[in-house]
């Protein structure tokens, strides 16, 4: 069973990063790559992925609207929203986060393996 993801910064070089610790792990398939919010609702549309990896901060529509877009067009796809900052620095999030989760890209690593095995999980009891 492979976890597929999406994953969605406007930073070309972020997006390499991202897939560079997520292929370490044979658990996980990158499925795909946007580079700005539209890209993003096209990609999860047409991808299905398990997780969307979708940065806060991007030009044009932001990834806390483009979050609340893909949870209500396509509830069963987890969505994790990362940025530099941290979670407390966006007051606008601590009430009804459009998210299943945050990712700090200071610790991104550590936080990407705990995603992992939590999707791993939610997608195993889903199958079920």
């Amino acid at each position: 069973m492979k976890l597929r993801i999406l994953i969605v910064d406007d930073m070309a070089a972020m997006r390499i990063l991202i897939k560079h610790y997520l292929r370490k792990n044979d658990s996980v398939l990158v499925v795909g790559e946007a580079a700005n919010g539209e890209d993003a609702l096209k990609k999860a549309q047409e991808f299905q992925p398990d997780v969307i990896i979708l940065d806060m901060s991007m030009p044009g529509v932001s990834g806390v609207e483009v979050s609340r877009k893909i949870k209500s067009l396509l509830p069963k796809i987890s969505v994790y929203l990362c940025s530099a900052y941290e979670l407390n620095e966006f007051n606008e999030l601590n009430i009804g986060m459009p998210a299943d989760g945050f990712i700090q890209k200071s610790s991104m690593k550590p936080e990407l393996e705990a995603m992992i095995v939590k999707e791993l999980k939610r997608k195993k009891n889903l199958e079920r």
